[in-house]
């Protein structure tokens, strides 16, 4: 079997050249940004695994982190540490964002409260933000760690409803190029993030779906419409040491652009 790092190599593209050419004055590139290949995560809380994965492999360089659980002061605390930030990497930009940043038009649910069955201040509860991390490799680092930059939009929000808001809107760019999907049972989510939950609702429903999820798929169960890719081993990562496969999506329509 072939290792999955490697697997993602053969799907290697340049730094996009918004990023490339990104200084710390600039504002930030919405359209830009997420017009990029990026990968997706509800309920990443302190998980590096998908920027670890992708980024390392030079298959994605923009990324979406959210999680209603992590505040923002602890988030930046662990940006900013040498030993629990992003290895290899400093931080040449950090953009505090607003709402109107994100979706300046505004946003429609695809399902109504109950429907969707969210209610993510069951357990917890912080004050909502976004902000954009942009990553510089460090000089003792090469292209065998990583790309020379990443780009990492953190969000204090709900996972689910962010997915609806910002990639399943008239007017919106598109499909991530992969979500990583992780059930945390007891972990404060409104609803399941696998197969069942509000989130596979919500793909279904707008027709947005990820060319690729990276999944355990035991504790949490994969969307339909995908399928193992076969012959590559899954890689460990999560706070419980998970080994994640790559599923790919085989549906017949797509709204997304899965570039």
């Amino acid at each position: 079997m072939i290792d999955l790092k490697a697997h993602l190599r053969s799907l290697a593209e340049p730094v996009p050249d918004w990023l490339r050419d990104f200084r710390p004055e600039q504002p930030f590139p919405r359209e830009a940004f997420f017009q990029s290949r990026l990968v997706y995560y509800p309920g990443s809380g302190h998980d590096g695994h998908a920027v670890r994965l992708f980024g390392g492999s030079h298959s994605c360089h923009c990324f979406v982190q959210v999680d209603h659980g992590l505040p923002q002061d602890a988030l930046e605390k662990e940006l900013d540490d040498p030993q629990r930030g992003f290895r290899g990497y400093k931080t040449l930009a950090r953009l505090q964002l607003s709402e109107r940043n994100l979706v300046p038009n505004g946003w429609k649910a695809h399902l109504d409260r109950a429907e969707a069955r969210l209610d993510p201040t069951r357990f917890v509860s912080i004050s909502p933000y976004s902000i954009l991390e942009i990553l510089e490799r460090e000089p003792d680092y090469d292209e065998g760690h990583g790309p020379q930059r990443l780009a990492v939009l953190f969000l204090g929000a709900d996972g689910i409803a962010s997915y609806d808001a910002l990639f399943c809107q008239s007017g919106s760019m598109g499909a991530p190029f992969a979500v990583l999907l992780q059930d945390h049972g007891f972990g404060g989510n409104g609803d399941r993030f696998g197969a069942g939950g509000a989130l596979e609702r919500i793909v279904q429903r707008a027709g947005i779906y990820p060319q690729y999820i990276l999944a355990d798929g035991g504790s949490t169960k994969v969307w339909e419409d995908y399928e193992l890719v076969p012959e590559v081993q899954p890689d460990i990562g999560g706070m419980w040491a998970n080994a994640r496969g790559l599923y790919r999506w085989h549906g017949s329509t797509n709204k997304a652009d899965a570039s």
